[in-house]
This record gives C-alpha cells, sequence and structure tokens, in this order.
C-alpha cells in the first residue's frame, strides 16, 4: 500500500461522504477508504435523489461494498434482521432485570442482526453509568460491578457471532449533563473515583478481548488539565487520555475509534484540522472523517509532525479487528440469523426488566370491579402512542378508560386544586404515564408533574419509561411506581397490563442502587 492508502485504512465514511465525492464507483476509484459506516432508516435525498445523510439502503450498502477495491470494515450503530417484527429499545431492560442470561442473548441478538445485513463492526455496547441525575441517555446502572457483569456478557454474546463488539464512551457519560452532540461534555469525577468505576469497566471489557473502544466529545480534568480556550482537551483530542489513559494505563490493545466527526461537542469549524488532531491524539479509526484530512495527515507524516509509528500502530490495531472477522466469516463461527428468535428474545428482555418499584399500599393488583373509571393522563409532549394503548388494554378488562393530556385541554389550568378535585371525584383512577427519555424533554407537561402531586395517593398510579431518577427527584412520594426499563410498543404495554392485574409478575429491580 502507498502512504496514502494506508492512512485512508483509518477512514471510515458515510454514504453521504460518498455521494458528495462522486457516487461509490467515482469515490472509491479515487479514495480507497478502510470502511463505512451504515445506517437504516428513512435516507435523506438530495434534490437529485442522492442519500446525503448518513442512512442508506441494504442495496447501496452492497453497491459500495462491489465497488470497492478492498473489503470494506462496515460498522453500525444497529439493525434489524431481515423479517424481523419487534423494534424496541430494551438495554435499559438488563440494568431492570440484572439478568446475565439476558445480556449474553442481547449481544447474541445483536450480532445475528450485524450478520445479516453483512455489518462486521457494532458501535456498542455503550457501558456509561448514570450518576447524575439529569443525565440518563446510555446508562443503566449506577453500579460498576454490576455494568461491568452484564456488559462482559454482551460483548461476549456480540463477539461469538463473529461480530467485533465496541464499547463506549471513553472516558464515559454520566457525571455531567451536556449532551456531546450539542456541547463538549465532561466527566468530573477525581481520578481515584474514576479508576474506581469507568476505569474498572472498561478493564474488564478488555479481560472480555472486546475489539475496539469508541472515545467521544467528553473531558476527564482529573486527568488531563491542560485548560485551553476556555475548555478541558476532551479524548477526542487529548493524547493523554486516549494513548497515556486508554492505550498506556488501562492496557487496551484494540482498535480506538472516534465518535463522530461532526458533533457540536468537538467542532471547530475545521473539519480536517480535527480530524487530524483525534488522528494525532491517537484514534485508529476515524468516524465520519472528510476525506480531504488523508492528504493533510500524509504531508504531517513526511515532514515528521506526526510520527510513522502513530501510523503503523493503527494499522496493526485494524487488523487485528479484520483478522477477528475474517478468522469468523471463514470458519462460519456464527449463527445463521434468525428472525423469529431475535423477536422472541427481544421480548423476553422486556419482561424480565419491568419492575414495581412500590405498591406500598397495596393498589395493586387492578380490578375492574374496584377501579371502573379510569383516566390516564399523557404527562410528556408525545403521540400519546403508549397511553392509547393502554386504554385499550384496560378497555379489555372491563373498565372505562380515557386519555387527556392537558386533563382540560387548558394547561394553564391543569394544576389548580378545584378542577383536580372534579377529576377525582370523577374517576376511580388516574395513571400518570411518562413517557420521556430524560428530564430535558419535558416542555409545557411541567405543569402536570405539578399537577400529579395534588392527586390522591390511594387512587394514582405513576408508569414510567424514562429516566430511573424521575421516581427520586419527582414522585418521591408515589406509593405505587412501575419502571418501564423499555420503550413502550404493543407487546410491552400488554406485559404492563398484565402484571397490573396480577396475571403475571413484575420481576424487575430498580437499576438504581443509591
Amino acid at each position: 500500500m502507498t502512504l496514502r492508502e494506508k492512512i485512508l485504512k483509518t477512514f471510515i465514511v458515510t454514504i453521504r461522504e460518498i455521494n458528495t465525492h462522486g457516487g461509490p464507483k467515482e469515490f472509491f476509484e479515487k479514495y480507497p477508504v478502510g470502511g463505512m459506516y451504515y445506517s437504516e432508516g428513512e435516507p435523506l435525498l438530495d434534490e437529485n435523489g442522492l442519500e446525503m445523510g448518513t442512512a442508506t439502503t441494504f442495496e447501496k450498502l452492497n453497491e459500495c461494498k462491489k465497488y470497492s477495491k478492498k473489503k470494506l470494515l462496515v460498522c453500525a450503530d444497529g439493525a434489524r434482521v431481515r423479517g424481523q417484527q419487534v423494534n424496541l429499545h430494551v438495554q435499559n431492560s438488563l440494568g431492570g432485570s440484572g439478568n446475565l442470561e439476558d445480556a449474553y442473548q442481547f449481544g447474541r441478538i445483536q450480532g445475528m442482526q450485524m450478520n445479516d445485513k453483512g455489518v462486521d463492526w457494532v458501535l456498542g455496547p455503550s457501558i456509561d453509568m448514570c450518576l447524575d441525575h439529569l443525565m440518563y441517555l446510555t446508562a443503566i446502572s449506577d453500579d460498576p460491578e454490576k455494568i461491568a457483569q452484564i456488559y462482559r456478557q454482551v460483548v461476549r454474546g456480540i463477539q461469538d457471532q463473529g461480530v467485533c463488539s465496541t464499547v463506549k464512551h471513553f472516558p464515559g457519560l454520566g457525571t455531567y449533563f451536556v449532551n456531546m452532540h450539542i456541547g463538549p461534555g465532561a466527566n468530573n469525577l477525581p481520578f481515584d473515583e474514576w479508576m474506581k468505576t469507568y476505569g474498572y469497566t472498561y478493564k474488564q471489557m478488555f479481560e472480555e478481548d472486546v475489539m475496539c473502544v469508541m472515545t467521544t466529545h467528553v473531558s476527564l480534568k482529573s486527568y488531563d488539565n491542560e485548560f485551553t480556550d476556555g475548555y478541558y482537551p476532551i479524548a477526542t483530542y487529548s493524547h493523554k487520555l486516549t494513548t497515556d489513559l486508554l492505550k498506556g494505563e488501562l492496557g487496551f490493545k484494540g482498535a480506538v475509534v472516534t465518535d463522530a466527526l461532526i458533533m457540536g461537542g468537538m467542532a471547530t469549524g475545521d473539519l480536517v484540522a480535527e480530524t487530524v488532531q483525534a488522528f494525532k491524539a491517537g484514534a485508529d479509526l476515524l468516524l465520519w472523517p472528510p476525506v480531504e484530512a488523508a492528504e493533510k495527515i500524509e504531508e504531517l507524516i513526511l515532514n515528521g509532525e506526526i510520527p510513522m509509528s502513530r501510523l503503523d500502530d493503527a494499522l496493526e490495531r485494524i487488523e487485528r479487528m479484520e483478522n477477528f472477522r475474517n478468522k469468523a466469516l471463514e470458519n462460519k463461527a456464527y449463527e445463521e440469523p434468525d428472525c423469529k428468535l431475535v423477536d422472541e428474545k427481544i421480548l423476553e428482555i422486556a419482561k424480565h426488566g419491568i419492575c414495581q418499584l412500590r405498591n406500598d399500599i397495596g393498589l395493586l393488583p387492578l380490578s375492574a370491579e374496584k377501579y371502573k373509571k379510569v383516566l390516564i393522563v399523557d404527562v410528556t409532549d408525545e403521540d400519546k402512542y403508549s397511553s392509547e394503548l393502554l386504554k385499550q388494554e384496560l378497555i379489555a378488562r372491563g373498565m372505562q378508560a380515557e386519555v387527556k393530556r392537558d386533563i382540560y385541554d387548558v394547561p394553564s389550568r391543569v394544576c389548580w386544586q378545584a378542577d383536580i378535585d372534579k377529576l377525582q371525584a370523577e374517576y376511580d383512577l388516574v395513571i400518570f404515564n411518562v413517557n420521556a427519555f430524560f428530564v430535558a424533554q419535558w416542555s409545557v407537561p411541567h405543569m402536570l408533574i405539578w399537577a400529579s402531586h395534588l392527586f390522591d395517593k390511594k387512587k394514582k398510579l405513576i408508569v414510567n419509561y424514562g429516566s430511573p431518577f424521575f421516581a427520586v427527584d419527582y414522585f418521591p412520594e408515589d406509593p405505587t411506581f412501575i419502571e418501564m426499563n423499555c420503550s413502550p410498543s404493543k407487546e410491552t404495554i400488554k406485559m404492563l397490563a398484565d402484571g397490573l392485574f396480577g396475571e403475571t409478575e413484575f420481576t424487575g429491580k430498580s437499576v438504581l442502587t443509591k
């Protein structure tokens, strides 16, 4: 390989980058990159019908593979097995159940999903921790030992299917509420605490021989405190964090990939300079870079500003991933993707994670005889999907049920005690349906959280699909509380109703230990 070809092997591009440079045939002729990012979903098309986002079709992915001069290392955040019917967010269910067999099956089905689409490498799992009450995006627990036990099984399940696994987001989300898609985040732990928590979980993943680690646009000032231009250095640009800590002190032998190089958390306005700095810091794989950055990296290697050893290190680590994947494919060391099994396992995992957090006054199980008329209040600004599904389940069990969002459709009045008194006389039970991932998603319905506290606790039930901290911060006094730990769907709402009526048992536990 020429020096330029070696450099481009570290580039993982999107369909947008490919189409911006003439489409698959022309692009791969000129830019023999090492890999491609694949995303399912509705492609973002320009006026000529070309994909200009990250999503593309399975057919287009295969077209890109065809025109690439060498085998592409294809990665994805997720995919579905063809024929798969159930599509749920169930990673948080693993925290609710703590079931290690579920964790392995979660990894196993992710491996199947990747293999069905010819994806070599999944950008997961996220092994972050929920240590800050406002920061709940990707974390399933606040306990590093629990996280390590669960995610070792997930990584094993993925890699037993011959698919490379990635753990992220190094140095760890969960201590500071800034979303790195929008601005630079931070991990605020003292370094000794970091080593006992995040450092511990990463070292456990390395014992499982995870193939890849993703760094992200988050600082760890207790390790790299070189304050510049108003910021502590984020891992994306930090040689201390990526090379000294991750590859050095923690001893990671696999490949390091950046988080997407277009996020607000690392944007300086110069994508080429940002890509170069990430490579200099120690990233082996560059996610969504501009291909023009290869020329700048080549120039800096030739003039000695970037040592050739930096590129050699990246290529060795990438080769380790490629060898793992190629060996699995050659030996057929994986199961054939099974859409029925995937659907079954997803629903099993979801069911095991549902938690009856509180039933302190014995309101559950419900019965149509005791609660004839039920009001379901949509607490979040959503499409009433989950509430309408729950309404149908209650009606099927002999109750009268209706859904209201603003109760009287007058947001300024929903918290007045006089209005609530009328509702309390009219309904036997009020279910507050909290379908927000984390608190920053709430808008007008903040008032409904206020209103919920004014209802009689003896006839009130909270159902929460989002942050486990809601129970602590916003509903600490409510005696009847269900944590779903998964996204709402027809199947999971039926599981909820089955448990509410005592037809099945809620077996999950709180994801929080503190």
